[in-house]
């Protein structure tokens, strides 16, 4: 059964698993979250259709379906009477077969790939990971094809491997971004020395024109998912809007005085000589400053979001429905280094930052209503089962956490784990707070991931 608007995306969900011909009905009037109201009398049209397409014998055909056969595509080609001709005649090709983002791509002509390929000693064959949706094969060469249509310099090149390297395993949750109807966006940093040779900008303006490494790194990531997850409006990005498509959220983070505190890939579990990068599915639409005469105001608007939204995670939770809103949240936080400063002063590391805003949003047990321990309790019961999506289920090391939390005297958290907090010092002057929340992740654990650059040519950092 298939929302209207969504059959191109079911066939192609059926091409990629080799049932091309696979039935299915299409609900027309039927949208994500409509009322209950509205949606009992579509069912009740289409119950006559649902059966008799469930219950009619399989044709030949259906039970052995045609298989796709591999393809081999050949360099590409372009002849025109003038360069200018030549020019345009390419890039309506490459967008015409959903190989770019739309906008004017660079020829990855086999010198342009080779000269891309200085930048990294690492083989061109390697294979970093299969790109979600469609599982593409992402090795090092495919992807420095991408990094020449973006205009990336071949110094850039060991950074997109290494987000790619995040983006592709299996641990992360790229299908939900590439795929979803919400519209979902990647914020990525890269921290480390690599940061300041590539003169990537962690200061003002960020996501805007002006910085050639910010701009083409990010947008040789999304011509990576586009070409290599095979992603397209429409027929398989179903997001109805998307605020930053050609470059995601790509910034530095900001090393330098004041910044008292430790670089974010330490954090991490990196060296500090390192250099990383990291990647995040974060919900644009909710980017949020909070604002504040002091670091600590900042930080009790942080404190007062995060609590904001325990009764979306306590009561609206209902055992294996997909509700967004009561799915528990991560947060990416960007602390200007004047509010680290401050922050700092008063005690607090990055660690001590995200264990203090963990415990001052936890709910006392004496302070829920009956409701809300019903619903938490049947969050609990379901993550022991270890059914529904991943976005509900607790990971089975914090289930003993919740269960501590419902009894009398103890707190139950809002957010899953202090690490669903991650504070990157990023801007200029002034003291801020801003960033966004996301959803756990629904079809693995997590929708964060951190990198180590290396195989660098060009660079000092990013070598080993």
């Amino acid at each position: 059964m298939v929302a209207e608007n969504f059959e191109h995306d079911a066939e192609s969900g059926a091409h990629d698993n080799g049932m091309p011909g696979q039935r299915h009905v299409v609900l027309k009037g039927y949208y994500w979250y409509i009322p209950p109201a509205e949606s009992k009398p579509i069912a009740e049209s289409h119950i006559d259709k649902i059966i008799t397409t469930l219950t009619t014998p399989l044709t030949t055909e259906e039970i052995n379906p045609p298989q796709a056969p591999k393809v081999v595509f050949p360099p590409v080609k372009i002849t025109a009477e003038t360069y200018a001709a030549a020019v345009e005649k390419f890039q309506k090709l490459f967008n015409d077969n959903r190989w770019s983002d739309g906008l004017a791509i660079i020829p990855p002509t086999r010198e342009a790939v080779d000269l891309m390929l200085t930048g990294t000693n690492r083989s061109p064959d390697e294979v970093i990971g299969t790109v979600k949706a469609k599982n593409g094969i992402a090795t090092v060469e495919k992807i420095a094809i991408n990094a020449v249509m973006a205009g990336a310099s071949p110094s850039y090149l060991p950074v997109i491997i290494a987000a790619m390297e995040g983006l592709s395993d299996p641990s992360f949750d790229l299908l939900h971004p590439q795929a979803s109807l919400g519209g979902f966006e990647l914020a990525i940093w890269v921290s480390g020395p690599m940061a300041k040779e590539l003169n990537m900008n962690y200061r003002d303006r960020l996501w805007t024109y002006g910085n050639r490494a910010n701009s083409s790194i990010g947008r040789a990531i999304v011509l990576c998912r586009i070409n290599l997850g095979q992603m397209w409006p429409a027929i398989n990005d179903m997001a109805r809007t998307r605020t930053v498509p050609f470059t995601n959220y790509i910034f530095a983070e900001n090393n330098t005085s004041p910044n008292p505190w430790k670089p974010y890939h330490v954090i991490q579990g990196f060296d500090a000589e390192d250099s990383c990068v990291s990647v995040s599915t974060v919900w644009p639409r909710t980017e949020t400053t909070y604002s504040g005469a002091t670091a600590k105001d900042l930080l009790d608007k942080v404190i007062e979001d995060i609590r904001s939204s325990r009764s979306s995670v306590f009561l609206r939770y209902k055992p294996l429905v997909a509700n967004p809103s009561a799915h528990p949240r991560k947060y990416v936080l960007m602390v200007s280094p004047e509010a680290a400063e401050e922050l700092a002063g008063l005690g607090y590391t990055q660690e001590d930052l995200r264990n203090f805003v963990y415990e001052a949003t936890r709910v006392p047990y004496e302070q829920l209503s009956p409701d809300e321990i019903n619903g938490i309790q049947s969050r609990i019961d379901v993550s022991l089962s270890g059914k529904g999506i991943f976005s509900d289920r607790l990971p089975p090391d914090r289930i003993p956490v919740w269960q501590q939390g419902l009894k009398p005297g103890g707190k139950v958290p809002v957010l899953v784990t202090p690490e669903d907090l991650h504070f990157v010092v990023v801007g200029a002057q002034g003291k801020s707070i801003s960033g966004w929340y996301y959803i756990r992740a629904p079809y693995t654990w997590s929708s964060h991931n951190t990198k180590k650059i290396k195989g660098a040519t060009l660079t000092k950092a990013g070598r080993i």
